[in-house]
C-alpha cells in the first residue's frame, strides 16, 4: 500500500519549478516515550516519519519577513531571529509548498519554523547547525527536536538536546485519531505531577529505550513504547485505546505509540517483515469500518 504518495509526488514534481532556495523538515509520530524525570525535566524521544513541512524563502526588499500561509506567524519570527542573529537583511517572504495537520502530535508547528530557517539560512549560502535552531526556537516555544536527524531524546520545555540516539528504526504506523485538535502550548502549560515511582520508572525506561533504539531492537522498543502510551492515558486520554490493544495482539504489532500531547495512538510494526503489509492493512481497515480516522506512516 503507498502510504502518503501524494504528498511525495506532488514534492517531487514541484521541485522542478522551485524558484527559490527550499527547506524542508520532517515531521514525527509523536514520541516513541515521553515523561518526566526524578530531577523534574521532561523529556522525550522522536519518532520521524514520512511527513515534511516544505518552505522557501524569498529575498525581498521588506524590512520584515512574511508568509503567503497567514497563520505561520511562528515561523516568520524564527526566520527573523535568525535574520537578526546573523547581521542579515531582514526581509522576506515565506512560501509554504507543503505542510500537514496541525493539533494532531505530528511537531507541524516545529517542523515548520526549522524548514523556514533553513530556506532563509540556504539563500544566503548558509547551512544553520542544529544547535542553532534550537537556540531560536527556545524562544518561542516547546519544541520536538526534529531539528536533528534520526532519533533523538531531548528536553522539550527547555528545547534542548539530550542524546542522539542513532538510525531511525523502519517502522509502519497504522493510527487511530481521535479527531479535533491539541493545542501544544496549553498542553506543556499544564503542570503534571507524576508520583517519584512513576519518575523513577520514565528514568529506567529512558534508558533502555536508548539501548533499543541503538541496538535496533524493536520487540523492546515496542514494550517500553506501549508503556508510554498506556502512562499517558492519565493526562491525555484516548477513545479508542481498547480497539488498539486488541488489534495489537490480533496482528502481533510490536506495540502502541502515542502522540502525547496530539490527537492519536498508533499501533508499530516492523517495515522489513513480511507479514507487515497485510497486517497493517487489516488493522486500518478495522479501524475505518469502526469510522476511526487512520492513516498509515512510515519512519524515515
Amino acid at each position: 500500500m503507498a502510504v502518503l504518495s501524494e504528498q511525495d509526488d506532488a514534492l517531487r514534481n514541484d521541485a522542478f519549478l522551485s524558484l527559490f532556495p527550499r527547506g524542508e523538515c520532517h515531521g514525527t509520530f509523536g514520541e516513541l516515550m515521553q515523561g518526566v524525570l526524578p530531577d523534574n525535566r521532561h523529556f522525550l524521544v522522536t519518532l520521524p516519519v514520512n511527513l515534511k513541512s516544505v518552505v522557501e524563502f524569498e529575498i525581498t526588499g521588506a524590512d520584515r519577513v512574511a508568509v503567503d500561509v497567514g497563520f505561520k506567524t511562528k515561523a516568520c519570527r524564527a526566520v527573523q531571529d535568525y535574520l537578526r542573529l546573523h547581521g542579515l537583511p531582514p526581509g522576506g517572504m515565506l512560501h509554504f509548498k507543503s505542510m500537514f495537520a496541525v493539533g494532531k502530535g505530528l511537531a507541524s508547528s516545529s517542523a515548520d519554523m526549522v524548514a523556514a530557517i533553513r530556506a532563509a539560512a540556504y539563500a544566503y549560502g548558509r547551512t544553520p547547525a542544529p544547535e542553532t535552531i534550537e537556540s531560536i526556537l527556545r524562544a518561542i516555544e516547546p519544541t520536538d527536536g526534529v531539528m536533528y536527524d534520526g532519533v533523538v531524546s531531548f528536553y522539550h520545555r527547555e528545547v534542548k538536546l539530550d542524546e542522539r540516539l542513532g538510525k531511525t528504526p523502519a517502522l509502519v504506523i497504522v493510527s487511530a485519531d481521535r479527531g479535533g485538535e491539541c493545542d501544544t502550548i496549553e498542553f506543556n502549560r499544564k503542570k503534571r505531577d507524576p508520583s517519584a515511582e512513576v519518575r523513577d520508572e520514565y528514568r529506567g525506561m529512558l534508558m533502555r529505550m536508548k539501548a533499543a533504539v541503538r541496538a535496533q531492537d524493536l520487540r523492546e522498543l515496542g514494550e517500553i513504547a506501549t508503556r508510554s502510551c498506556q502512562l499517558s492515558q492519565a493526562f491525555n486520554p484516548h477513545p479508542h485505546i481498547d480497539v488498539l490493544r486488541k488489534l495489537r495482539a490480533e496482528t502481533d504489532a510490536l506495540g502502541l505509540v502515542a502522540t502525547h500531547s496530539g490527537t492519536c495512538v498508533g499501533l508499530l510494526y516492523d517495515a522489513t517483515a513480511p507479514e507487515t503489509a497485510t497486517a497493517a492493512a487489516y488493522a486500518q481497515a478495522r479501524l475505518q469500518v469502526r469510522r476511526i480516522e487512520s492513516i498509515q506512516y512510515t519512519t524515515v
